[in-house]
């Protein structure tokens, strides 16, 4: 994926583009999202960048964790993005 470098740092245009798929329905309640390893290596970004989203999206209440199992979308991630 092609990172704008001049805007806004690469995590909150990570950030962006989760909360995008979510307002889309790509993404549903309760459903496991890709781990971080995962993403880093989808979006061509240091797994660092991609944490710093995923404790952006915590903090927010958009995705919760299940110890040992991941993180999941949260039921009110649609609301809280609008």
């Amino acid at each position: 994926m092609e990172f704008q470098t001049n805007a806004q740092p690469i995590f909150l245009q990570i950030y962006d583009l989760l909360c995008d798929r979510v307002l889309r329905g790509e993404i549903k309640p309760d459903e496991q999202i890709p781990s971080v390893r995962e993403l880093a290596v989808q979006l061509e970004v240091n797994p660092n960048t991609v944490m710093r989203t995923i404790e952006r999206l915590l903090q927010q209440g958009i995705i919760y964790s299940k110890r040992g199992k991941g993180n999941f979308l949260s039921p009110e991630a649609e609301t809280i993005i609008r």
